[in-house]
């Protein structure tokens, strides 16, 4: 008898812990591509992923905010794959359309168990810059039937010697009206300069400064020029 108390009694004091199974956090893919305006993919262009979190701004993520930087494959397509699902940052700044550089950002969900695909027109990242070109004779005189041509300014190092040829292989170039004015679409949030030139002659200048304009925007600016 006394050894049976004992055994009921080492069964009352024994610990019981219950334990809470946690399942894990399912991951998420992104297949996202990118295409010129005939809906071609751009292949072995770089596309970067930030933590949309870590992101304070889009123009120049934080280094600890990139998660991933891949190319698209030969259709178009940078592939992420064992992603948590929340928000992030796509980058890509490489992108050539049309002899122009373009740079998309935009932020994306990525869901648990879900392969999210996005395709992405490139040069749907621009917007406007109607230019008025005004002479320096009067600072008031419209110039008019003259050549325009923007030219990013962290790309090209412009000089004497390759002005011209940057104004023969520009795609993004003008030429103003009447009143002065001509309307550019630029690819958005890169900088800009402006080379200003005679139709005729061609006599030109440049270095008037840096300019940008945002996404599907559409931005007024006066430039002031000598009336070459």
């Amino acid at each position: 008898m006394v050894l049976f108390g004992l055994f009921i009694l080492a069964l009352s004091c024994k610990k019981i812990t219950n334990v809470n199974l946690v399942d894990g956090v399912n991951s998420g893919k992104l297949s996202y591509k990118l295409v010129d305006d005939a809906g071609k993919g751009l292949a072995g262009t770089k596309v970067s992923l930030y933590d949309a979190k870590v992101v304070l701004n889009t123009s120049y993520p934080s280094a600890n905010a990139l998660i991933a930087t891949i190319r698209t494959d030969q259709d178009g397509v940078a592939y992420f794959s064992d992603l948590l699902p929340k928000n992030y940052l796509v980058i890509c700044d490489t992108a050539i359309v049309n002899k122009a550089r373009y740079r998309t950002d935009e932020f994306v969900q990525v869901v648990a168990d879900t392969d999210k695909k996005k395709s992405v027109k490139v040069s749907a990242f621009s917007g406007t810059l109607n230019l008025t070109l005004i002479s320096t004779s009067d600072y008031r005189s419209p110039l008019k039937n003259v050549g325009v041509v923007a030219y990013p300014v962290n790309d090209i190092k412009l000089n004497s010697g390759n002005v011209s040829d940057v104004i023969n292989s520009s795609s993004l170039k003008g030429v103003t009206d009447a009143s002065g004015l001509v309307s550019l679409k630029l690819p958005s949030n890169i900088p800009f300069d402006f080379i200003v030139y005679n139709l005729t002659n061609r006599n030109l200048g440049y270095g008037y400064g840096n300019y940008s304009v945002a996404k599907d925007t559409k931005s007024n600016m006066t430039l002031y020029s000598y009336p070459f």
